[in-house]
């Protein structure tokens, strides 16, 4: 599995994900995948909370429900 399928995998629900767990699950360079799937299209909203970011995959754009 490539790390942006597996980051993919992760965000796929729709839910907010620390970078603690990207970190794990995708790696400690999840923020490069994350910019090489924006560059092929792949949308991703970002918070903070704290004293750390979220992230969640955007379906077509929009926030999932």
């Amino acid at each position: 599995m490539t790390t942006i399928e597996k980051l993919l995998h992760v965000l796929s629900d729709g839910g907010w994900h620390s970078t603690e767990e990207l970190v794990q699950e995708v790696g400690h360079r999840f923020s490069a995948t994350i910019h090489v799937a924006k560059q092929r299209g792949d949308r991703f909203d970002k918070r903070r909370l704290g004293q750390q970011f979220e992230y969640r995959l955007l379906v077509n754009g929009n926030v999932p429900r």
